[in-house]
């Protein structure tokens, strides 16, 4: 691999540190424009298109959106688990003061 390997072929002649760090400054520069930018207009739509995920951020009573089949079917298995995890627990206090007062 020879020395000027390294180098892109827009850079035939070596670069002085000076040049380096002015190429670095005026990438920078422009960063920092695009980035300006880029936020005013993210701030401009923010402005243009409100919108509240949050109900608590109206004043007043909020719609109530509808639940799917799949959120409704979600919900049961929720609770049914619910319910079968309490009475496993349930269960093994049960065995658990069965084993501890009941002489075999």
């Amino acid at each position: 691999m020879s020395g000027r390997d390294w180098q892109s072929d827009d850079d035939q002649q070596p670069q002085t540190r000076a040049d380096y760090r002015r190429k670095q400054a005026e990438a920078g520069r422009e960063f920092e424009e695009r980035d300006r930018k880029r936020v005013a207009v993210e701030r401009k739509y923010a402005r243009d298109h409100p919108t509240s995920d949050d109900p608590d951020d109206t004043p007043g009573e909020s719609p109530a959106t509808p639940l799917t089949q799949s959120e409704l079917k979600t919900q049961r298995l929720k609770r049914r688990l619910n319910w079968a995890i309490a009475w496993l627990a349930l269960g093994i206090v049960a065995v658990f003061l069965i084993l501890r007062f009941v002489e075999f």
